[in-house]
This record gives structure tokens, C-alpha cells and sequence, in this order.
């Protein structure tokens, strides 16, 4: 990491530590080139900002105290102009995070990366494995393409670090432990995080193929447990421990503790409008309002949030792990430093454990 981003990552802990405004979700486009039965953000119409719009809104946010982006979707990079994205965040000093399905990276889109310089990771999510339980949690027949793309990043070697997503459910939660194996075997990370379901405008939606059995919900809730231990040892594993002990009690359905959505964290929706989260609806558009202004709204939201966090609680790591981090700085980064040696001394020592 270049030290012009190790700065910036000491001004970001230490906003967090103070509760104020960190971090930022991009919807940057509703479209995508799969389908996923747990998303709802593609069956959504909506516009797609420009970069030309991006520009002043980002530069206000950033003047407000936002220092980290999440540049998400649909599948970010279905926009030609996702490297003028980047660059524009470049330009302002931004940090930021793009996550994908990874079928449309080209050689030539995967060389432009090393450009990126405030570019923290890459998550590329994949769910599983095996090819048709892939295409069923996707959507498409894609496993292969995002497989070969995969490889091709990794043998890249991009400055930023490259990490799968598993969105863990009632259909693929055995596969766990091969995902683990398969990160570590190439030197990345994991994270792992439950299906979010229940009515939701954007990562979650009322499938019954997600309901899992009481049995299922308990095997879940161990595996999550197994998660936090094996991060605090030094596994590659992406998240505090704390977010896999809260994400068994999710799918317990014990509470999970609070929220900061609308605090340390805000959405900024493809069409403009700004939510406190993915999941609530905007209180305005900044292309017309500034956030300093809008922030009043989003704060006046809190007390539902905290409701929703009660009644009817999600769990994704963009709010929930902001969460957690900011309330275990000094474990999240204790436990991070071990992932990081043991990562180096698998590097050195082949076979090392």
C-alpha cells in the first residue's frame, strides 16, 4: 500500500472512532449481467448518473468528511466509464472498493486497475464452486468465465488486495471450508456473510429457496462461530471476528446489536438520491441538494433505524461491519496484522499452515 493511502486510512479510523461520516455505498447502475434470486437491485429500473454529475456530488461528499467509497451495483463494470469513476475518486482523494461477479473483466479492463491508486480491494463474488449451483445462485451459466477471469486478475498482481465474497445460504453453506482452501491456496481473502432475506430494495428479496430448516440456521450459526475463531488465529478472512459471531446470531435470529447506517454510513443510489442505507428510501437527490443539508434527514431517520435493527435487522457488511470496526479498532487491527504475517509466511514457507 502506497503511503499516501496508509494517511488516509489513519484519517479514516479515526472519524470512525469519533462517530462521524465515513463512508459511502456507490449504487453506481441498477443492471446486471446476472440475475440472483437473494438481489433485488436488478430487477429495478432507475438512471445512471454520469461522471459529469458524479464530479460535484462526489466533491461535495467529500468535503463533508467522506473519505471511503464502495463502488457497487448491479455489476459495476457493465459501465464503460467505471476507470472515469475511479479516476474522478483518484482526483478527490478518495479511498475506495469495488465489488463484481468478475465475468466481464477483460486483460486489458484488469491492467487499467493498476491505475486505481486509492483502490482498497476488489471482492469478486462467486457463492459457489460447483457450476450449477452457481447458476442457480447467479442467475447464469457463468462459472467458468468468472473462474478464468479470476486467474487472471490474480496473476495480474494488481496493488490492491483481491477477496471473494460468499454470500452464505441455506444452498451453499457446506461449501465454506472449500472456499477458505481455495483462498488461501491463492494467496486472497474470504469474506463471508448471510443471505439477507425479507422485502428489501436492493440486496435482499423474499425467496423461499433461502428459508432455512432449524437445523440448517444451527449448522450456519457454527460455521460463522468457527469463522471468528479461525480470523483471530490468522486465516484469511476479511471481516473482525466480531462480525462472524454477530452474523450466527443473525441467522439464529437472535438481535445483533446496533446500526450505524445514516452515521458512519450513507447510499448514494444509482438515480442520485441518498438513503442512510441500501435498504431505505432516498431523502433527496444531491444533484439538486447538498449533503450538508440532507444530513439533517438522514440523522432524522436514526430512530428507525434502530427499529429496523430491533424488528427487522439485515446484515451486511457495509453497515453491520462498519459497525463493529469501528467499535473494536484496536482488535479489528490486532487481529488483521496476524492475518497479514500469516499470509506472509505462507509466502515464504510453501505448505506452511
Amino acid at each position: 500500500m502506497n503511503p499516501a493511502n496508509l494517511v488516509r486510512l489513519v484519517r479514516v479510523f479515526w472519524r470512525m472512532r469519533r462517530g462521524l461520516p465515513t463512508f459511502v455505498s456507490y449504487n453506481s447502475l441498477n443492471a446486471c449481467n446476472q440475475a440472483c434470486p437473494m438481489c433485488a437491485v436488478w430487477r429495478r429500473d432507475g438512471e445512471m448518473l454520469t461522471v459529469e454529475e458524479l464530479a460535484p456530488i462526489f466533491a461535495d461528499l467529500k468535503r463533508f468528511g467522506l473519505e471511503v467509497a464502495e463502488i457497487s451495483g448491479g455489476e459495476p463494470f457493465l459501465r464503460k466509464d467505471i476507470y472515469q469513476i475511479f479516476a474522478l475518486l483518484d482526483r478527490l482523494g478518495f479511498l475506495y472498493t469495488t465489488a463484481t461477479n468478475g465475468t466481464l473483466l477483460t486483460p486489458e479492463g484488469i491492467e487499467k486497475l493498476r491505475e486505481a491508486r486509492g483502490l482498497l480491494q476488489v471482492a469478486f463474488s462467486l457463492d459457489s464452486l460447483d457450476r450449477e449451483r452457481y447458476a442457480f445462485l447467479r442467475g447464469r451459466d457463468l462459472l467458468p468465465k468468472a473462474l478464468e477471469n479470476l486467474e487472471l486478475l490474480l496473476a495480474a498482481r494488481i496493488p490492491a488486495p483481491v477477496k471473494i465474497n460468499l454470500v452464505m445460504n441455506r444452498l451453499n453453506y457446506r461449501e465454506t471450508w472449500d472456499f477458505l482452501a481455495f483462498a488461501r491456496e491463492r494467496g486472497i481473502h474470504l469474506s463471508v456473510f448471510p443471505v439477507n432475506q425479507g422485502d428489501g430494495f436492493f440486496h435482499r428479496h423474499s425467496d423461499p429457496e433461502f428459508l432455512a430448516t432449524p437445523e440448517e440456521r444451527r449448522e450456519m450459526a457454527g460455521i460463522f462461530k468457527e469463522l471468528a475463531r479461525l480470523r483471530r488465529a490468522g486465516e484469511p478472512l476479511w471481516e473482525y471476528s466480531g462480525f462472524y459471531e454477530r452474523a450466527a446470531d443473525y441467522v439464529l435470529g437472535k438481535p445483533v446489536g446496533p446500526c450505524d447506517a445514516g452515521r458512519l454510513y450513507l447510499d448514494l443510489n444509482a438515480d442520485g438520491q441518498v438513503a442512510v442505507c441500501l435498504d431505505r428510501e432516498g431523502v433527496g437527490d444531491l444533484r439538486r441538494e447538498g449533503i450538508a443539508t440532507l444530513w439533517q434527514r438522514l440523522e432524522a431517520q436514526r430512530e428507525a433505524v434502530r427499529v429496523c435493527s430491533l424488528e427487522t435487522p439485515c446484515f451486511y457488511t457495509c453497515t453491520y461491519n462498519v459497525s463493529l470496526t469501528a467499535r473494536n479498532q484496536a482488535a479489528f487491527l490486532l487481529e488483521t496484522a496476524r492475518v497479514r504475517w500469516r499470509g506472509l509466511v505462507r509466502r515464504m514457507l510453501p505448505g506452511a499452515r
